[in-house]
């Protein structure tokens, strides 16, 4: 399951009030509203954000502290945003090991990293992240990484995403998976340093502005 934080989670390490978490997110907007779900307990609904989401609050805390105004903190996440939108990769693959592992590799790359496991979250979790690469393991379940690639690539608003097919697969040959609109095909066992550097390359390729 991917992980994420809920707002008490996120007020145990950030010394501020539920009203100031709400109005970072309403009224400011520095990051999106949770996605709220019925709590695992059935206690009722609980709310859901990215990880990120914890990390930017205390940002903001700090910023707080020495004295930065509202317009200050959001030009200061404004300019963060803008310097890191091009090193965003979503990696789409159920096994949850590989994904840890490959998630601190590039992490420690200077890239921001989100994490889906199946095909339903992949397409929910491109449209919201908006990531510059995605990782995507072909084999997966439920929708399989074939009409994850088209459903990516036939969105007007996904279709830049550069997609890296990694696959240990033999039902789908190379040319099924580039035909299907993935842009890069790696095979299992992943060569990291091969893999970083296709990363690298795709970041500076220049993208579409349609």
């Amino acid at each position: 399951m991917t992980v994420r934080v809920t707002a008490a989670e996120i007020l145990k390490v950030v010394p501020i009030t539920r009203k100031t978490l709400w109005l970072w997110q309403k009224k400011y907007k520095f990051f999106p509203d949770p996605e709220k779900e019925a709590h695992p307990g059935g206690k009722g609904i609980i709310g859901y954000y990215p990880p990120w989401v914890k990390d930017l609050c205390q940002k903001v805390y700090l910023l707080q502290q020495k004295g930065y105004t509202i317009a200050m903190i959001q030009e200061a996440i404004k300019k963060d945003q803008e310097e890191k939108s091009t090193k965003k990769i979503l990696i789409v693959d159920d096994e949850k090991k590989f994904t840890l592992l490959l998630k601190k590799v590039l992490e420690k790359h200077g890239y921001m990293v989100e994490v889906a496991h199946d095909g339903w979250d992949a397409g929910s979790k491109a449209i919201q992240f908006m990531p510059s690469i995605l990782l995507l393991d072909i084999n997966l379940p439920g929708v399989n990484g074939i009409e994850v690639c088209r459903k990516i690539k036939s969105n007007p608003k996904t279709h830049n995403i550069q997609i890296i097919a990694i696959t240990a697969d033999i039902n789908y040959s190379e040319k099924d998976v580039l035909d299907a609109g993935a842009d890069r095909y790696l095979t299992k066992p992943i060569d990291f340093t091969l893999l970083l550097k296709e990363c690298d390359n795709f970041i500076n390729i220049p993208k579409d502005s349609n």
